[in-house]
């Protein structure tokens, strides 16, 4: 099992270097990545807790994740022009951030919050795309 992680981390890092990785992809990357850790947090505290690691329902983890996306986003939207892949982005963010604080209440909210930071990442990433294309135009240009 170790030794899967360590390989898709290593094939992910191949994929990271062979980004143009901007000031405002970083925000992307950051996003990304705690969006995806955040995804298998919630995906496997059910089986941390069957094995007695109880302290994975620690509702710091969730505030964690919810600042840290709220500060990626921000820093992945606040230059941009492209407003579409920015309302995608804060759109996600409001879900997730619903998803996060009322799931206790309606369980069914456990599940939209898996969807919303699926959304997520697909932002991050639609915006890494649209950078680098517009990065590609200008060069061309100039």
């Amino acid at each position: 099992m170790a030794i899967n992680i360590y390989k898709i981390l290593l094939i992910g890092s191949k994929k990271l270097k062979m980004i143009n990785i901007t000031k405002i992809n970083k925000a992307d990357i950051v996003g990304i990545l705690s969006s995806s850790i955040c995804l298998v947090h919630c995906i496997a505290t059910p089986l941390m807790i069957a094995f007695g690691a109880s302290f994975f329902t620690n509702p710091i983890f969730n505030y964690f994740f919810l600042i840290v996306s709220f500060i990626s986003i921000f820093k992945a939207t606040e230059k941009r022009r492209h407003t579409k892949i920015g309302s995608l982005l804060w759109f996600s963010f409001v879900g997730f951030l619903f998803s996060t604080l009322f799931q206790e209440k309606y369980h069914w909210l456990h599940y939209s919050g898996y969807f919303f930071a699926l959304l997520i990442i697909s932002g991050h990433l639609i915006n890494i795309k649209h950078c680098n294309d517009c990065l590609k135009s200008e060069k061309n240009e100039n």
